[in-house]
């Protein structure tokens, strides 16, 4: 499994707006959203269950993450799913370990595109 995944007990709106004060507690802020859910609705013109993606970060710890390895912002701000499945609620977030072997392909393309520039 290449992810930490926790089923909720509420609607996808509240899990949103309890997470959002969760992390902000913890000096966490949510500096971009995106709902590919709607932009598959608008470029496909497929319906698909309510999916968002917030992107989090925490400043601090990331120009604290920068010390260490500068080009860390390819990971960072963190990713967290907040989306619905057959009629259940779900948040999760990857990890890097498990998930490198799974998307190598788009990144061997994003490569060649850097390469190719």
């Amino acid at each position: 499994m290449f992810r930490y995944r926790r089923k909720v007990e509420m609607s996808l709106k509240e899990a949103e707006e309890k997470l959002k004060a969760k992390l902000e507690e913890k000096g966490y802020k949510v500096v971009l959203e995106f709902t590919p859910s709607e932009v598959v609705k608008a470029k496909l013109g497929v319906e698909m269950e309510p999916y968002r993606i917030l992107y989090v970060c925490n400043p601090k710890k990331f120009y604290e993450m920068t010390k260490v390895e500068y080009e860390v912002g390819s990971f960072a701000p963190c990713p967290v799913l907040l989306y619905e499945k057959e009629g259940s609620v779900y948040v999760a977030i990857n990890t890097a370990d498990d998930i490198v072997e799974i998307i190598k392909e788009p990144l061997e393309d994003v490569k060649s595109v850097i390469d190719s520039l």
